[in-house]
């Protein structure tokens, strides 16, 4: 991944949390880019890194055509920024390696 799409993320994410009325689908778009896939298990749709598989699979439940609860997407979105803090650390070390 290179920073410029890393740094449209961190602000799609941004935009997210300042407004209400976020859907399943903005959620797993954020983290399909952020290099998860749907996994076949559990009763909700399930995303998982294949990047970094220590991370904790990710729920992202639907309900039809509405709105995720603020609540739901809030966590959503927090679990979504491990995600993000790992990306900028392999990028730090990417930069610092090319740095030498």
């Amino acid at each position: 991944m290179k920073r410029v799409k890393l740094n449209k993320i961190i602000q799609r994410m941004e935009a997210c949390r300042r407004r209400g009325g976020i859907g399943a689908a903005e959620l797993e778009s954020l983290a399909q880019e952020l290099g998860r896939v749907r996994s076949k298990r559990g009763k909700e749709p399930t995303w998982i890194s294949e990047r970094f598989p220590d991370l904790r699979p990710l729920s992202i439940p639907h309900h039809g055509s509405r709105d995720l609860n603020r609540f739901t997407a809030g966590s959503i979105i927090d679990q979504l920024e491990l995600d993000l803090e790992r990306w900028e650390e392999v990028m730090a070390s990417e930069e610092a390696e090319e740095g030498d």
